[in-house]
């Protein structure tokens, strides 16, 4: 009903309006569309006249913010953001940076360890997963997985009921993703005088742990462009493998680059007989790059990643 916290007046030349402006400690966006919901007079209730409600948080997120303009509501934070659609006036105000750390918001979803359900549930978005199947597939712990979902189902990403949980809508998740990105990784940059798909070849008969990723791996999901560099992961990179390979030491030149990771690489697929990273990392990383990585990120995604959501 008409419930808020406090109560505003605007005065406009000749006009009133009165913002009812309600208070909460976080702004997630299923609860804005609950307090939404539960804002509509009921039969026979009467609003303010001219009454704007507004809903005001410690910090709102992008997503939270999206919600807002999706439902028409007025909004406005104590960073100093807001956004208020009056009779006369409409203000906006964007970009105040989130002073509450304790706000973490969507990024503790893309921690090693957490963005691994993120990965697997992005990998098969529509299916109807149980949360044991998560947990088995990400090779994380069951509470580990119901945390996720919880913040998940938070911004409206995920659907569950009957045991079983669905991503809504993937491309949010994975841009939101994009955002947060920070690999876990050591680079090493070296150089070689040989072609791509000949260093590529030379890899394939001499390790046995790697995967390739970025434009090396584009190139095998969905062929976009030539590429001039080879990128690849590994669980650990041994100083002998660089002559084995005939690499040697970039000097501010390189064209490969060698991600090691110390751990095991998840969601291998193999695509004619060559180890890559999934679609999904494989995105990630490019999105890492300049300028042709990122429409090389943009064809896996319309070529590739999309048609296996449909």
């Amino acid at each position: 009903g008409a419930d808020c916290d406090f109560e505003v007046r605007v005065k406009q030349k000749s006009t009133v309006q009165t913002l009812l402006c309600q208070v909460k400690s976080r702004a997630w966006p299923n609860e804005i569309y609950a307090l939404a919901h539960r804002a509509r007079p009921v039969h026979g209730e009467s609003l303010p006249e001219k009454s704007v409600r507004v809903l005001i948080a410690p910090y709102f997120s992008p997503q939270a913010i999206e919600t807002c303009i999706d439902l028409g509501l007025s909004w406005a934070d104590l960073a100093g953001n807001g956004e208020l659609r009056l009779d006369r006036a409409y203000i906006k105000v964007l970009g105040n940076a989130n002073p509450f750390r304790q706000g973490r918001g969507t990024a503790s979803l893309y921690s090693p360890q957490s963005s691994r359900v993120v990965h697997a549930l992005l990998l098969d978005p529509f299916r109807a997963w149980t949360t044991e199947e998560l947990a088995k597939s990400a090779g994380v712990s069951l509470g580990q997985v119901s945390s996720i979902k919880k913040l998940l189902q938070a911004n409206n990403w995920l659907e569950a009921g009957y045991g079983k949980s669905s991503l809504i809508e993937p491309s949010k998740v994975l841009e939101d993703w994009s955002q947060h990105y920070t690999p876990q990784r050591k680079a090493i940059r070296l150089y070689t005088l040989d072609k791509p798909a000949d260093l590529e070849a030379k890899i394939q008969s001499t390790l046995s742990d790697y995967a390739f990723t970025e434009l090396s791996a584009a190139h095998r999901f969905a062929p976009f462009t030539r590429h001039q560099r080879v990128a690849l992961y590994v669980n650990r990179w041994h100083e002998d493998l660089a002559s084995r390979l005939g690499l040697s030491d970039g000097d501010g030149a390189s064209n490969v680059t060698i991600y090691e990771t110390g751990t095991e690489i998840p969601f291998l697929e193999s695509i004619n007989g060559s180890r890559c990273v999934s679609p999904i990392q494989t995105y990630l990383d490019l999105r890492q790059l300049s300028g042709r990585g990122q429409d090389a990120a943009k064809h896996l995604l319309e070529t590739v990643i999309q048609s296996r959501w449909k």
